[in-house]
């Protein structure tokens, strides 16, 4: 299987990973959807418009996979504006969160799910880069925390578990660049020959 993968800029596209964050919260939280009571069956919140979506396509054109960076949102972050931590020692210039990471239940196995991952990893890597982000916030799920570690995407939290929304027990958690490139150092080998020559 060979996929694409891509910042998302034409509009056709972003309403297609709309569609796909509602299939995939339909599947794992339902109650979450049925609460926000969308009109149609796309997801979307207030931060999309602040908000850098990349996709995953198949050979199909189809979604398999997606996420987003926030950034310079001037109604600040999920994760602060939901749970309790100090956020006193970021600077806001050089913050942002990363959600919606989001992968199709048939894609879900180590080696599809790997090769999605290394690939969705160069693209955050170079968007944080591109941006001057030296801190990315998420809400994570101990499990999630551990399969994130996996693929070497090493959160660190900084908050104690807690009841996050409608969808349960999460950590306030950060990742840092410089942490993700040393971790990842084929990937921060790609962006200082692709992206600082420039």
């Amino acid at each position: 299987m060979k996929f694409t993968f891509l910042e998302v800029k034409e509009s056709d596209i972003l309403e297609k990973v709309f569609a796909f964050r509602y299939k995939i919260l339909l599947e794992i939280y339902p109650q979450y959807l049925k609460k926000c009571n969308f009109s149609d069956t796309k997801e979307y919140d207030e931060y999309d418009k602040y908000s850098v979506h990349f996709a995953v396509l198949d050979e199909n054109d189809e979604v398999g996979a997606t996420v987003r960076i926030i950034h310079n949102s001037p109604i600040g972050y999920p994760t602060e504006n939901n749970m309790t931590f100090d956020s006193s020692m970021f600077e806001r210039d050089k913050l942002g969160e990363m959600s919606r990471i989001f992968v199709d239940a048939k894609y879900r196995n180590i080696k599809t799910t790997k090769s999605i991952m290394q690939g969705l990893k160069q693209i955050i890597y170079n968007k944080m880069k591109e941006l001057g982000l030296e801190y990315t916030y998420g809400s994570q799920e101990a499990s999630f925390l551990r399969l994130l570690k996996m693929y070497k995407m090493n959160y660190h939290t900084i908050g104690e578990e807690q009841m996050y929304k409608d969808v349960g027990f999460r950590y306030p958690s950060i990742i840092y660049t410089k942490e993700f490139g040393e971790d990842n150092p084929d990937i921060a080998q790609f962006w200082k020959e692709e992206y600082e020559k420039k």
